[in-house]
């Protein structure tokens, strides 16, 4: 057992990051070895997620399972770019500092790590294209009526809003952290506005959903679930970059599970729900519905006419070299 505690003890040793690449003198408020090693642990769980859904995604076969395979890139995407972002943050790399508007740690300079709001801007619109894939029902339909190019123009505005509102609302903490002022707030304001906007409109697909026979009972569950943890990130920020309450390793302990939570677990379960669901021959229906209606009565043209009932009074034409019976 003791060789055991040591062989940990000798890992946990090794992290050198906060030494090799150590904050910047004026400073005062910074993570350490302790914020640094939590910082370690969450980068090495996106990057097991990450290589997981590699080979997943490299041995799934693009002929039979075309539509699966390209829904396992969302959480393949999600997990190389989080774990791209936390080797950054644990590496105490990545920041600058700015004066503290509130001194209830102290008066000084706090760190602020600007390429987590980078990972967020990248990363946000991919969990909510996500939650739109369990909860749309536009294309749920297969009638020989449907109007293929009005539900994907209706399916792209629908994205298209959500993403602009939630890029907002990453600029908005992005900004409001890097104002020593009491202007940040503003920012801060702006920003959880757009947030509370973006999240009626998941609650009001989901809403939707549960009315639709086709609809995720689980997965909508987890997307209401997960409103929870969507509102701590302007606590968090609150206690951090904006209030100066906390330390930037307890920062980064909140901020961290947080992000495992919205980048790593929930677009995981989400996904294979949506992958266990997906019916591989669905959009192949709707494909064939909508060339069908393009062509028409291009339909009649093709049809083989083989022997046809003779009415009343007509003549009877014997084939060739068969003589007339009359």
């Amino acid at each position: 057992m003791s060789d055991v505690t040591s062989f940990i003890s000798g890992i946990v040793k090794r992290n050198r990051a906060v030494a090799v690449n150590p904050p910047d003198p004026e400073i005062d408020f910074h993570i350490t070895e302790h914020g640094s090693d939590w910082l370690w642990a969450a980068f090495s769980v996106y990057a097991l997620l990450a290589v997981a859904h590699t080979g997943v995604y490299a041995f799934t076969s693009v002929r039979k399972s075309g539509l699966k395979k390209s829904l396992l890139i969302i959480p393949l995407f999600l997990n190389v770019l989080f774990a791209f972002q936390y080797y950054t943050y644990a590496s105490n790399l990545g920041y600058t500092w700015i004066e503290a508007e509130f001194h209830h740690i102290g008066e000084g300079y706090r760190q602020i790590f600007y390429s987590k709001f980078v990972a967020w801007f990248l990363g946000w619109p991919v969990v909510l294209a996500t939650f739109q894939i369990i909860t749309n029902t536009a294309f749920t339909s297969t009638d020989e009526n449907i109007n293929l190019f009005k539900k994907f123009l209706i399916l792209f505005e629908e994205l298209f809003t959500r993403f602009l509102g939630i890029s907002i609302f990453v600029l908005g903490l992005l900004i409001g952290s890097l104002i020593r002022s009491t202007y940040k707030w503003g920012y801060f304001t702006f920003s959880v506005v757009l947030q509370l906007f973006v999240i009626y409109l998941v609650v009001f697909d989901v809403i939707k959903s549960f009315k639709s026979s086709s609809h995720s009972t689980i997965g909508n569950l987890i997307i209401l679930a997960y409103i929870v943890v969507w509102i701590l990130y302007p606590v968090c920020w609150g206690l951090s970059e904006g209030g100066n309450v906390i330390q930037p390793d307890s920062e980064a302990v909140f901020y961290g599970i947080l992000d495992l939570l919205t980048f790593g677990i929930i677009p995981t379960i989400l996904t294979w729900i949506a992958v266990n669901n997906v019916d591989e021959d669905f959009f192949t229906k709707v494909w064939h519905f909508h060339l069908k209606s393009e062509g028409g009565a291009g339909y009649d043209h093709e049809k083989v006419v083989g022997e046809t009932p003779r009415h009343s009074g007509d003549t009877a034409v014997a084939p060739s070299g068969v003589p007339n019976q009359e």
